[in-house]
């Protein structure tokens, strides 16, 4: 079931006190080497208080997300949990066109914001990962190859490295 992230404006504007959202749900995201498939279950909690015209909330969201090394794209399992709080004017414009208009308040940019803030874009799976062959493919991490390096001179470009620049 796909993660209800919103809630309705009638309901924070009319309520005295805040409101407790409590939803889990597959939420997917892919950014750089890790992803979120559609399987993942992702949780979520908030409490929302609208007092004159500023919206207050806070987010906890727990998550599982895959990296994949970007030297030898050896698969990595993590489990994450991050928080976030703001106030922003629902009168005004502001970064996440929150405003009053609208039927729903929507909490999917927050949600993916607080996710990919815990993801590495450039996911190395150790400082000493050999990667992957250029020529062969192997992973070198696992396995070694005998096979002799391409000769530069053998490529269409090598006459430019002549060339007085």
């Amino acid at each position: 079931m796909k993660l209800n992230t919103k809630i309705k404006s009638i309901d924070v504007i009319s309520s005295k006190d805040k409101i407790q959202f409590d939803n889990e749900g597959t939420f997917p995201i892919n950014f750089g080497n890790n992803f979120i498939d559609d399987n993942e279950q992702i949780k979520f909690q908030s409490e929302i208080e609208l007092i004159e015209d500023r919206l207050s909330f806070s987010i906890e969201v727990n998550f599982r997300y895959q990296s994949n090394c970007g030297r030898c794209l050896t698969a990595s399992h993590n489990e994450d949990r991050s928080s976030f709080s703001t106030t922003l004017n629902v009168k005004d414009d502001n970064d996440y066109e929150v405003n009053y208009d609208d039927e729903y308040f929507d909490l999917s940019p927050f949600i993916s914001e607080i996710i990919i803030e815990k993801m590495d874009i450039n996911f190395v799976c150790s400082q000493k990962c050999k990667g992957l062959c250029s020529f062969c493919g192997i992973n070198k991490n696992n396995l070694s190859c005998n096979h002799n390096e391409k000769n530069s001179k053998e490529s269409p470009f090598s006459s430019l490295s002549q060339l007085d620049l």
